[in-house]
């Protein structure tokens, strides 16, 4: 796979798990407080320390895959096989 396309999808899954993060943080806000806390000044507050929040644990989100991937690549050698190979089963 090209770097490029592993960049590419290294990026949506830190704005996904960032988005996901904040959404339900906001959700649960809203939910407690009811609708029309999102016009106060608190709501907005709360959302900027909420996106903060997001964006920290898409980065620990990454960080682990990162961590992963280098893991799986070192213990791999040039002779290994994929898992699934059916000559494995």
């Amino acid at each position: 796979m090209s770097i490029i396309r592993h960049i590419f999808f290294f990026l949506l899954q830190f704005a996904v798990a960032a988005l996901m993060v904040t959404a339900i943080c906001a959700a649960v806000t809203l939910h407690t407080y009811g609708w029309q806390y999102r016009l106060t000044p608190e709501f907005a507050t709360k959302l900027h320390s909420y996106i903060n929040l997001g964006l920290v644990a898409g980065a620990l989100f990454c960080l682990i895959l990162l961590c992963y991937r280098a893991t799986r690549s070192s213990l791999e050698g040039p002779d290994d096989r994929p898992w699934n190979n059916p000559d494995n089963i």
